[in-house]
């Protein structure tokens, strides 16, 4: 995988002398884990209800999307999702889980309105199915010199299913009801649908791409999975691209005693309250059913956060996996040098792993740990961890090290976490493991 780009999270950090005497500060207390983030929305209505009644089924579902999301490009935003909707895994038919955004301005592009989504876990008849809709009624991009571009009516529908009569199925679709062009001074002109996978180019503006689709039914792994994206619309001026409407939806066969939700993330990073998609170079989201013994592994080369601090040879790995009798699983973040400064402050072999056992008589064990191989001061010292745990520079920066938590069904633990004092608001975890397994 390739460095990943620059992003501006550190507007300066302490010189070399300041990190290797802050070093002798004494240990500050701990940081609360901070809290997700919320979209930003006008008006949003979201709450799981009850579909029919609630029944267990020996298949899992899992099922999400969002109207519409924005990655990349010179625009300051970030991948922020307007009316994200998702059921995690689960055996239970019945559930339905909806998300309404009247309207959301995206900040520099434009404006969506009517934002719908809808993930449905179902038993008719014979038939077992995973659904997963959603809409978006219009998008109004910003006015440019060129004139202003709007699309209408976008739709994309997900299933995965199985039925003793027909097997493994999948079915994905997409929709879109008109493109309207209205030139700086002139007339709407209507645009062309494109055809799925084409791409439609208007001059100076967007070019803007029918979403992909995917059908997959899987009969030999005993699970079926479908994918959809409505519209692609890749902004000209500035990179930035846009992604409305998807849906995902994936029904699978053989729970025996447990269901895994976990991740690895060797480098997350918050600023001022949102979470920038460089925070999550790599990561490796643990399956439903568990990898089936295997370690799954990913990888990623160096990352520069700002220049003042740089991340080398980021990774994840995984494994899980369930018998009749229990269900283990164990998630690891590892960085293999973390460079503070330019050298001011290196820790080497940057480490987390949690791992979680679900016994068939639902009794759970979880454990987790942090370590850091070797920590270097400025001044070619080696340091301990309990030396770095606590270490703070006034105005600059703050360290804490280990931070764990119980969560359902699981433990999450935060190797290593930087929290600027400079002004920008700006978290860094590094070497996060997360993993559960609950008995449903």
């Amino acid at each position: 995988m390739s460095p990943t780009k620059p992003v501006p999270l550190v507007a300066s950090l302490a010189t070399s002398a300041a990190l290797a005497l802050s070093l002798a500060l004494a240990p500050t207390a701990g940081a609360a884990e901070p809290t997700p983030r919320e979209g930003s929305t006008a008006a949003t209505a979201a709450a799981p209800s009850v579909l029919e009644k609630r029944t267990r089924t020996p298949f899992v579902f899992k099922g999400n999307g969002y109207g519409t999301s924005v990655e990349g490009g010179e625009l300051p935003v970030d991948s922020s999702r307007v009316a994200l909707s998702s059921m995690a895994c689960t055996t239970i038919a019945g559930r339905k889980n909806r998300n309404f955004v009247e309207e959301s301005e995206i900040p520099g592009l434009g404006t969506v309105r009517g934002v719908f989504s809808r993930v449905v876990s179902k038993k008719k008849g014979g038939t077992t199915f995973q659904k997963s809709k959603h809409k978006v009624a219009e998008l109004v991009l910003a006015e440019t010199p060129l004139g202003s571009l709007s699309i209408n009516g976008i739709v994309s529908t997900t299933q995965a299913s199985f039925s003793a009569k027909d097997g493994w199925q999948a079915s994905a679709e997409t929709k879109i009801a008109g493109i309207t062009l209205t030139p700086a001074g002139g007339d709407p002109v209507q645009i062309d649908i494109p055809s799925p996978g084409e791409t439609i180019p208007v001059p100076g503006l967007a070019n803007i791409t029918l979403g992909r689709m995917i059908e997959k039914p899987e009969p030999a792994k005993d699970r079926s999975r479908a994918y959809a994206v409505g519209v692609v619309v890749e902004l000209v001026p500035s990179g930035t691209t846009i992604k409305l409407a998807r849906s995902m939806s994936k029904l699978e066969r053989g729970f025996k005693t447990g269901i895994f939700g976990g991740s690895a993330i060797p480098v997350k990073a918050k600023v001022l309250g949102e979470l920038a998609e460089v925070g999550r170079v790599v990561r490796e989201v643990m399956p439903c059913l568990g990898t089936d013994g295997e370690v799954l592994e990913a990888d990623a080369a160096d990352v520069n956060l700002g220049d003042q601090i740089v991340v080398q040879a980021a990774s994840a790995r995984q494994r899980g996996k369930q018998t009749n009798r229990k269900a283990v699983g164990t998630e690891v973040a590892r960085i293999a040098e973390l460079d503070l400064g330019g050298g001011a402050l290196v820790l080497d072999a940057i480490e987390s792993k949690a791992t979680v056992t679900r016994l068939k008589n639902g009794r759970l064990k979880r454990s987790a740990t942090a370590k850091v191989g070797s920590i270097t001061g400025g001044d070619g010292d080696p340091q301990s961890l309990e030396d770095l745990d606590g270490l703070e520079i006034p105005g600059v920066l703050k360290i804490e090290t280990g931070l764990k938590k119980k969560i359902k069904d699981g433990i999450r633990i935060v190797g290593l976490r930087i929290t600027l004092l400079d002004g920008t608001g700006a978290v860094i975890d590094l070497a996060t493991s997360k993993l559960s397994i609950a008995d449903r």
